[in-house]
């Protein structure tokens, strides 16, 4: 098992959930059967659980006690791009998964793992016998068809991900044999197994070959022809309508086709977006057992009831139709546990380290805002004439003001970076202002530029409750004399406008507050998804001769180097002090800004819905909740 530094370690969290990886075969148990499945064994439809499940199953140990089959676990979601929701609920099966109390990584789908003593190389072993949902076995030949005609292939641009790779070198994955598989890398990568306990994790296993080969022509010579006599202009297109767009989970297209094979618990049985509700069914061939050898999942069935916004989440909750959730509904839990009595509360401790982070777009295309957005003295300036106080008591009562920062709770706890420029005073946001040369006011009362232009820009955020405390922030900027506009912006269009640098100032949530050496996207610019306060120099930093790359400064190259440093060290300690080194640079640099730390928040699950831990983390690359294994949830019935 690998620490995972900077996570729930310095938490005392009580969670009994255990998961094993077992050694020996287990083929002598007699395996316990879900009821729905008794009759399509009876019948001879379905093999029975002993030649369904793989030579050595994952023996899940329950949270509070050994469930029973049967149900309905109920949730309600978002009709647009909430594809989010799924991944945390029925499609988190990676190669290693994190222990439910986020400390450490483990085998999942792979029965072990073992590292190289330089972190160079990652050899996992694959359970014997296991299959996909549709019964095809999976093996080695899934994980290499995945990296050799998917990653690797022309015909998929940019399908490589940035985490397989290393020093800017991408993964060589060698199949020893059906059941061992290789990962090796150029240079050191400590940070690998950490990657891969991810959602994106899942991808190395989420790739059937036996149903998406004859999609291609490497191995159907008639594949191009059968994809235009369906319509599509090629091969690639009709591969992209059936599975979705390769190398990315972050595609609700991949939802979309109920008969692509999956190694999840449930498998869904309608299509993402259309059908309402949408309903995923019990795996038949799911690998994972309880210590008394029954099969899981317990529960038999899961409905996603769609809505067409969080209000409508809660207000679902409130009406009785869901059983258990945390996304979208923790906003309102105190009002929904006050209104429907069979709702109980469960605690999420916060990752995110804000409730709204402010980015000026440094490597903005216009040259004079470019200017001004670099200069230190303005960012302050638009931190001083923030009264943090007073939209924490609007939009977030109890919350503690704090700059983009990782939390209290954090081992990379870092307080300068936290709580800089936090006071609220207009008068020295003036003299910050001043310092940056912008005096001259025009008519109205704005600022001008140098060039003797109104001082203006955007930022853009996207959802309807962020823009309301964002238009809240703006209000203190027109204040000052800036002539800032907030805008609400659909997601595809808000990631688009940055994946082209065409944006001049993002507003988001607060990533990296648990997890920052994990994601450090707010403190150093390592990612053009994420890094919105200089894509250009991300670019950079991920391929030079990228045409949208820009070099950055000596101070970011510097945190870029130590980044490296850190991702090729597998030593908790040196990663620690590599990522507070990072961290001392952010903090005199000061990219960007924060509103206030998140208060842990509020789940809400039906008194009858058993085995959900009392506390569970909630962060995007913890997954919440599946990492506290959903196959072992149950509803009892009396």
């Amino acid at each position: 098992m690998h620490r995972v530094v900077g996570t729930l370690t310095s938490f005392a969290i009580a969670m009994a959930t255990t998961l094993y990886a077992v050694t020996g075969d287990v083929r002598a148990v007699e395996f316990g059967e879900a009821p729905m499945l008794e009759s399509a064994v009876e019948y001879g439809t379905l093999p029975p659980a002993v030649e369904r499940l793989p030579k050595t199953p994952m023996i899940i140990t329950p949270n509070d006690k050994l469930g029973q089959y049967g149900g309905t676990w109920e949730m309600a979601q978002n009709g647009e791009r909430d594809h989010a929701l799924l991944i945390r609920t029925i499609g988190y099966e990676p190669l290693l998964r994190w222990t439910p109390q986020w400390t450490d990584t483990i085998p999942n789908v792979a029965l072990s793992f073992q590292p190289s003593s330089d972190a160079t190389e990652f050899f996992f072993r694959l359970r014997p016998g296991m299959r996909w949902s549709d019964g095809a076995p999976f093996t080695a030949d899934d994980i290499t068809f995945w990296y050799e005609d998917i990653l690797l292939n022309p015909a998929f641009q940019n399908a490589l991900p940035e985490w397989l790779t290393a020093d800017g070198k991408p993964v060589h994955i060698d199949q020893i044999d059906k059941t061992t598989v290789a990962f090796r890398f150029s240079s050191p990568y400590g940070l690998f197994p950490t990657f891969l306990a991810r959602p994106e994790g899942v991808e190395p296993v989420s790739y059937p070959a036996h149903f998406l080969k004859p999609l291609m022509p490497k191995y159907n010579q008639n594949a191009d022809a059968e994809a235009r006599s369906l319509g599509f202009a090629n091969w690639q297109e009709r591969f992209i309508s059936v599975f979705g767009t390769p190398g990315t989970i972050d595609d609700p297209s991949r939802w979309r086709n109920p008969d692509v094979p999956t190694l999840n618990a449930w498998v869904l049985t309608g299509v993402y977006g259309k059908d309402d509700p949408l309903i995923a069914m019990r795996n038949p061939y799911y690998w994972k057992i309880d210590p008394a050898g029954r099969q899981l999942p317990y529960i038999d069935k899961v409905s996603f009831e769609l809505v067409n916004s969080k209000n409508a989440a809660a207000d679902a909750a409130i009406a009785g139709r869901v059983n258990m959730q945390e996304r979208h509904v923790s906003r309102r839990a105190d009002e929904v546990l006050a209104a429907n009595s069979n709702l109980a509360p469960f605690t999420l401790i916060e990752s995110d380290m804000n409730i709204l982070t402010l980015s000026l777009n440094l490597n903005d295309k216009d040259p004079v805002l470019r200017k001004i957005f670099q200069d230190k003295e303005f960012r302050i300036a638009l931190s001083h004439a923030i009264d943090r106080d007073s939209i924490i008591g609007r939009f977030v009562p109890g919350a503690l003001p704090h700059q983009a920062a990782p939390r209290p709770e954090s081992p990379l706890y870092h307080t300068m970076l936290a709580r800089q420029f936090i006071t609220y005073d207009p008068v020295l946001a003036a003299s910050h202002l001043a310092n940056a040369g912008l005096t001259r006011k025009d008519q109205d009362g704005f600022l001008l530029r140098p060039d003797g232009k109104r001082l203006s820009f955007t930022i853009d955020t996207q959802g309807s409750s962020r823009h309301e405390m964002l238009a809240a922030v703006v209000d203190y900027w027109r204040d000052l004399g800036i002539d800032v506009t907030a805008r609400d912006l659909s997601r595809d269009v808000f990631v688009a406008i940055r994946d082209l640098n065409d944006h001049h100032a993002s507003a988001w949530g607060g990533d990296g507050g648990l997890d920052a050496m994990v994601i450090p996207v707010n403190y150093l610019p390592m990612s053009t998804e994420s890094s919105w306060f200089a894509t250009s120099w991300a670019s950079w930093y991920l391929n030079p001769a990228n045409t949208n790359a820009v070099e950055p400064p000596a101070e970011v190259i510097k945190q870029l180097d130590l980044y490296n440093q850190l991702k090729a060290t597998a030593n908790a300690e040196t990663q620690n002090k590599l990522m507070r080194d990072i961290l001392d640079i952010s903090a005199n640099q000061f990219y960007v800004m924060g509103i206030a730390l998140p208060p842990n928040r509020k789940g809400v699950v039906a008194k009858n819905f058993k085995n959900v831990p009392k506390v569970i983390p909630a962060a995007w690359s913890y997954a919440t909740p599946a990492p506290t294994n959903p196959c072992q949830y149950y509803l009892e019935v009396q």
